[in-house]
């Protein structure tokens, strides 16, 4: 796999997120950077992005919320991708 991000993770506190804080959640490769994962989602989804915040999950998992910039709506974004 050539990207950082691995899938889109969708779940109801991600649904709201979406909706009411215009952030996109990823689960993504253990080694991939913020700034690897930033690249990544504004290459793929050609948006711009204003902040990220990256965890590891307890079962090891990479996971990243992306915020959106106003002019984006992560709705949207999700759509396009087929989340929906």
């Amino acid at each position: 796999m050539s990207g950082a991000i691995i899938h889109p993770h969708v779940t109801e506190k991600t649904v709201d997120k979406m909706d009411f804080q215009n952030k996109m959640v990823f689960i993504c490769r253990s080694e991939a950077t913020k700034p690897e994962i930033v690249a990544d989602v504004e290459r793929r989804f050609d948006v711009e992005t204003e902040d990220i915040s990256a965890m590891v999950t307890p079962d090891g998992r990479k996971k990243a919320e992306v915020q959106l910039t106003e002019e984006y709506d992560a709705q949207e974004i999700a759509s396009r991708v087929g989340v929906f």
